[in-house]
Formats: C-alpha cells, structure tokens, sequence
C-alpha cells in the first residue's frame, strides 16, 4: 500500500480513482457519492475508520491510505 501523502499530486477529484472506506472492525464499503465521501471523512477524523483509494494506472492498479486528512477534505469542500 502506498502514501496518497507521499506522492504530492494524487488525484482525489480524479472519476478513474476508486474511494473505499476500511471500519475498524474490517469491513470494507466503496464510497460511491459525495454523501459517503464525507461521511467517510468524518469517520477518519473521529478514529473509526480509514479511508483507501485504488488509482489505474496504464500498466497496474495501486491501493493507496489517504493519509493527509485535510487534502482529502479540501478536495470535498469541507
């Protein structure tokens, strides 16, 4: 799993990239409106749960931690 932090352009407004929501107790919900995003967002923040994304590539499909919280809020208008 790589750092959506660490590559310094990741593309949170991107339609390609694939959001989903890890809960502490493991399970796993892709995130598929503004509505979940947020709520997904705030569930992050709170400690109960982490935010996942998968970017296409040409060749692969990298699984990335949305690990700046804020970035991710932004790009939500939050």
């Amino acid at each position: 799993m790589r750092s959506a932090k660490e590559t310094g352009c990741f593309p949170y407004r991107s339609k390609l990239v694939c959001f989903m929501e890890l809960s502490v107790d493991g399970e796993i919900h892709q995130l598929k409106d503004i509505g979940d995003k947020r709520k997904a967002y705030y569930n992050a923040i709170d400690g109960k749960s982490r935010i996942l994304a998968v970017w296409p590539g040409n060749w692969r499909s990298d699984l990335f931690i949305i690990d700046d919280l804020s970035e991710y809020g932004a790009s939500l208008n939050l």
